[in-house]
């Protein structure tokens, strides 16, 4: 596996895109948000386009599957795990605790035997796939939906406010215990060359004395 220097604490706040060019090998990129946030995993393979190749057919092996997962590095288990074969589409998913996670892709079947390219999008909260369900299942006008989704974006707020809030005092005591050890490091390095010289100091004393130099 090869991880992506890349931090998504930014991206999925503003649900800015990137890609990746995919073959035989998993790639993945770090996560950082707070306890359950909602995640919204826009994908897109133009390749699959071009080629004509525009899903599966029931009980066939995907002509292009690439599998989507994400795995909480905290216990090192998997959150969400699913296998795409669409040439464009959307999943949703959460962080499950305070760790960073890894949002990792893998081909699983390649018919086009080259590289290819994998554009990928995360949005931090419930994307329109989600409303659109949610709508549809309980009844609900737009308003009502509107409703849902201010209280949710209110909700992530809140969540994100106290996420920075405790990241904070973690840098705030890490930067105590930093300056600490700036004050008490020289210190003993001070000392040692106190013990050191006066070590010294008492050698060359004896060694005089005893060839009645002193």
């Amino acid at each position: 596996m090869r991880a992506l220097l890349l931090r998504l604490a930014a991206l999925a706040a503003s649900g800015d895109g990137f890609f990746l060019l995919l073959k035989d090998r998993k790639e993945c990129v770090v996560v950082e948000q707070p306890l359950d946030t909602p995640l919204t995993v826009r994908y897109e393979m133009p390749a699959l386009e071009a080629a004509g190749l525009t899903g599966s057919e029931p009980g066939e092996d995907p002509p292009l599957g690439v599998k989507l997962t994400l795995v909480d590095r905290h216990t090192n288990s998997v959150v969400f795990s699913k296998i795409v074969s669409s040439h464009k589409g959307e999943e949703s998913m959460a962080t499950v605790s305070e760790a960073n996670h890894d949002l990792c892709v893998k081909p699983v079947t390649n018919k086009l035997e080259a590289e290819f390219r994998f554009e990928l999008e995360v949005e931090r909260g419930h994307g329109d796939k989600y409303y659109s369900e949610m709508a549809s299942e309980n009844h609900m006008d737009r308003l009502q939906v509107e409703v849902v989704k201010l209280n949710d974006e209110l909700a992530e707020i809140l969540n994100e406010a106290d996420y920075m809030k405790e990241k904070e005092v973690k840098f705030h005591k890490k930067a105590e215990r930093i300056n600490l050890a700036a004050i008490w490091w020289p210190i003993l390095q001070i000392a040692i060359l106190v013990l050191t010289a006066t070590f010294q100091v008492h050698n060359l004393k004896g060694f005089f004395q005893s060839k009645h130099l002193y």
